[in-house]
């Protein structure tokens, strides 16, 4: 009874841990599938203008109904989609630009960026390939007490950030 008793607090906390880790591995999987679904449609629309908060609340609503299908975790639905290289500890970011480019955000060498404006859009007949990317951003609430102080906090929140990106090709439509 001794030995039980000085064993079971170390037992408890190596459970806890693999629950911990178990949920925080679920949530990476979940907040991956729910960023290369949202792509995977988003790339299928028909855009009109693209950048628009009109095109952008579609985006965050397919990423909304994703999640929901995903049982996230301490999941709240997102507001409308930003721009994937806004920084964040939750919720959606969306971008459309030609393939081979980077968003000027992102530029760091090589080609220089591209400035696009909301109204730069594939062309309806589809020679240029245009990209999208998708980028989800979910807060895995720490339930096991203590465990917040190894993995650190997420940008002020009281979790551990999990993020996923998806970058897909328009294909261009066959000429008619």
């Amino acid at each position: 009874m001794v030995e039980f008793a000085l064993v079971i607090g170390l037992f408890m906390l190596v459970v806890g841990g693999l629950v911990q880790f178990s949920v925080i591995l679920w949530t990476q999987n979940a907040v991956t599938e729910v960023a290369r679904e949202t792509a995977r449609w988003a790339v299928t629309q028909p855009l009109a203008p693209c950048d628009s908060a009109a095109s952008r609340a579609n985006v965050s609503s397919k990423a909304n109904e994703q999640a929901g299908r995903a049982s996230l975790v301490g999941w709240t639905p997102w507001a409308s989609a930003g721009s994937s290289t806004s920084g964040g500890a939750r919720g959606v970011g969306v971008d459309w630009f030609p393939s081979g480019q980077q968003p000027a955000a992102d530029w760091q060498w090589g080609s220089p960026p591209i400035a696009l404006f909301p109204s730069d859009c594939p062309p309806a007949d589809g020679r240029i390939p245009w990209s999208i990317r998708v980028k989800v951003s979910h807060v895995v609430p720490i339930f096991l007490p203590g465990l917040q102080a190894l993995i650190g906090n997420c940008q002020g929140s009281s979790g551990y950030c999990v993020t996923s990106s998806t970058q897909l090709r328009m294909e261009p439509k066959a000429p008619q």
